[in-house]
This record gives C-alpha cells, structure tokens and sequence, in this order.
C-alpha cells in the first residue's frame, strides 16, 4: 500500500510538472485565413539568347499567369473579396529556356523553363508567411519530352501548358496553408 502511495505522489508531481511546462506563455502564432485576397501576380521572364520566333512577351504571360491563378483560387474557393481576409503577394521568376542555349548552337525550340516563385501572406499591411520555391523545373510526359528532343517545341502555344502547371503549383502550396 505504502508502494501505490509513493507511485501516486510521483505520477502526480510528474503530470504537475509537464503540465506547468505546458502552460508557459508562448507568442501566439498568427494563422492565415481560409480565403484570400489576391489582385496580380508579378512575373519576370529571363532568357539566355534573341530568337526569330516571337514568344509571348513578359507582360504577356503575366496576364496568362494572373488569369489562371484567379480562375484556379475561385474554384477552389478560396479567393475573397473581404477585407478582413489576408492578401496574397506572388512574385515569379520564370526563365525561358532553348534547346542549345547553354552551347555556342543554340536553336529557336523550347525547352523546358526554371522557375522560382514567392508567396507572402500579408495581414493587415504585415508579413505574417512566406513560401519561397526555388530552382523548379517544368517536367513534360512522354511526348513532349521527345518533341523537345527534336527541337520541334517551336511555338509560344506551348508556354501555356508551362503557365498552367506553375499555376497549379502555386495554388497548391495556397492550398496547403490551412
């Protein structure tokens, strides 16, 4: 009896203990809310060489970029116009690549595009998150991995299956703050 006395007191200092630890005061975390405010996304179009072939411009894609990041937020409702929601800032770095750009032959032909991109959640006119992904790479099936091996992407109607997928990422790591 004397041993299930002292097992109880230890048991109890123990619980008091963890639960003082639990109850230290800590800074509260700000949450993101489960919409967001959002207007336009900012894109930076690079690439290493001048070609004939006219591909979109920067502004271009930009409205291309803006157009499918809107449509992908509304449906999965989570754009809002409320302005108690937090604002979305979205910068992108998209880098225009060729098939031989890297080499003293560089050709007109796509090949797959880097990109980088930064999302910031503002709350009331303060940072409160940022995601940050960097040296991302567009990765095309089967077939247009044999098209950009033949050098055959050589039409600016490709940079948008490019745009789509970069948009769906972005709002998949949206997605994921709640």
């Amino acid at each position: 009896m004397k041993k299930l006395g002292l097992g109880l007191l230890f048991i109890a200092i123990m619980v008091g203990v963890t639960g003082c630890g639990k109850n230290t005061p800590t800074v509260a975390e700000k949450k993101v809310t489960k919409k967001f405010q959002f207007s336009n996304a900012k894109l930076n179009l690079t690439q290493a060489i001048e070609t004939e072939i006219e591909y979109h411009t920067q502004k271009e894609l930009e409205i291309i970029l803006n157009g499918k990041l809107t449509k992908l937020l509304e449906d999965n409702k989570i754009l809002s116009e409320n302005t108690q929601m937090n604002t979305l800032v979205i910068n992108v770095n998209y880098q225009r690549r060729f098939v031989g750009d890297e080499t003293s032959m560089p050709s007109d032909s796509l090949r797959y595009p880097k990109y980088s991109y930064s999302i910031e959640i503002i709350d009331t006119n303060k940072s409160i998150n940022t995601i940050n992904k960097n040296n991302l790479a567009f990765k095309g099936g089967l077939k247009m991995n044999l098209k950009v091996i033949a050098g055959t992407l050589r039409d600016k109607k490709y940079e948008l299956e490019f745009i789509d997928a970069l948009a769906n990422t972005i709002v998949e790591d949206i997605k994921n703050l709640n």
